[in-house]
């Protein structure tokens, strides 16, 4: 008869060793208060006429995107204050810019320091992306066909880089760049989520192109409630 043998196999955890955190997500609204401004009016044309093909007539900017209740998209929330001192991994997935129509989408972009930052022409024409930041290099480069791809970095933190097409002056788009994962971009209805924060006490800030920087203090863990941040004072864009 024969007889098999059975081996046990255990898996032995070092007396101490840390357990995984715990982490939350902070979700929550921005929204104009007051009077919602009408967006800047854009007529595109060039002189291959490929972006007025596209755009006939006066088309509306992106830099105010409100619904009808002030709730309003392409404002960038972050973490300010609470992460001070740790360090956390840079996200393997880049953060993309395409060229789509003439217009950079999306309109406002997170990155983290060291994180691939891609810029992607969608257009059959000559683009000259350019930014002219305050404490990363300045850049710019062409792109001239559909699929070209350029892939940059920042190596500092910049709230925020005001990106521009030296060929369209009305193609604009801003990043936010921070030394952190803990970002989101406002969507249609004003909502963000700002995914796998430890629990603590964070420093929250909203940035609007149009509109001074709202923060609020939280505490995040199992009991933190939707957050409503309200935008009032207006102030220039280009900043």
């Amino acid at each position: 008869m024969k007889h098999l043998l059975l081996i046990a196999a255990a898996v032995l955890i070092p007396a101490g060793a840390p357990e995984p955190q715990q982490t939350y997500s902070v979700k929550g609204t921005v929204k104009i208060k007051g009077e919602i401004p009408k967006p800047r009016k854009i007529r595109m044309n060039d002189v291959e006429n490929h972006c007025g093909k596209l755009n006939k007539g006066e088309v509306d900017g992106d830099d105010i995107s409100a619904d009808p209740k002030g709730f309003v998209k392409w404002a960038f929330v972050y973490v300010k204050k609470g992460l001070e001192g740790k360090k956390f991994d840079i996200p393997k997935t880049p953060t993309m810019i395409q060229q789509q129509g003439c217009r950079y989408s999306p309109h406002v972009a997170g990155v983290m320091v060291g994180q691939d930052f891609v810029m992607k022409s969608g257009d059959p024409i000559l683009h000259l992306p350019h930014v002219s930041p305050r404490n990363n290099k300045e850049w710019a480069f062409s792109q001239a066909k559909p699929g070209d791809t350029k892939t940059k970095q920042f190596a500092a933190a910049e709230i925020m880089v005001r990106l521009i097409c030296d060929v369209h002056p009305w193609m604009e788009a801003w990043i936010g760049v921070v030394d952190h994962p803990f970002h989101a971009v406002t969507e249609q209805g004003g909502k963000f989520e700002i995914k796998g924060l430890p629990p603590g006490t964070y420093t929250l800030e909203v940035w609007h192109e149009h509109y001074a920087p709202v923060t609020q203090e939280i505490e995040v863990g199992a009991s933190t409630k939707p957050l409503a941040f309200e935008l009032s004072e207006r102030q220039s864009r280009l900043r």
